[in-house]
Order: structure tokens, then sequence, then C-alpha cells
């Protein structure tokens, strides 16, 4: 008999538990539906804002950093651990035209052969 009751408890509590859940998901989805696009990103602390109608080729180490930082974070935190000469190398070869694959590649063997 106890077994039973307990039963019974446990189902009724899921149900209401349920109930919550979908009262909870209806509630964050208005909440969503009120929210709206800030007018301009957001960058990460520290980023420098780099001015989208530059050419690659014309973006200072600087700029570079705050473009690497902004758009493959993972790679910039490999670059920050890089030499300084490292870190020049990269910059050279970005601002020499190579593209932002081939310069994500060079920072990784840099970090992986030395």
């Amino acid at each position: 008999m106890r077994g039973i009751i307990l039963g019974v408890i446990v189902l009724s509590a899921a149900d209401c538990l349920a109930l919550s859940e979908e009262e909870y998901l209806k509630y964050i989805e208005s909440e969503a539906a009120t929210l709206s696009e800030p007018a301009s990103p957001v960058l990460p602390n520290g980023a420098a804002k780099v001015k989208t109608n530059k050419k690659a080729g014309e973006l200072d180490q600087r700029e570079f950093e705050s473009l690497l930082k902004m758009k493959h974070r993972g790679t910039y935190s490999i670059y920050e651990s890089l030499l300084e000469k490292d870190k020049a190398e990269v910059y050279k070869a970005f601002h020499s035209g190579a593209s932002m694959r081939s310069v994500r590649r060079m920072i990784i063997d840099r970090k992986m052969h030395r």
C-alpha cells in the first residue's frame, strides 16, 4: 500500500514539474520576443574597434590583434602565448596578404614547433 501511495505522489510531482517547465519555457519565449539586437556589436573587453572599410593589408598590428580576438578567439589565445618575434612574423604574413586561414595555421605551427 505504501508503494502505491509513494508512486502516486511521485507521478503527481512529475506532472507539476512538467507543467512548471512548460510555463517557464513560455515565459522565456515571451521575454526573448521583447528583446532586440544591439545597434552595434559589443566588443570584448580590451578590443579596439577595427574599421571595417580597411583592407587586411592596411591594418596595423594592434588592429590585426583586435580583429583576431573578435573573430577567432581561440586562435587569439594561442597567438597571445607566442614570442614577440613569432607575433611579428604572423603579422607580417597577414600584412603581406596571407589569408586568415593561413595566418591561423601559421599561429598554430609557431606554437607547436617552438
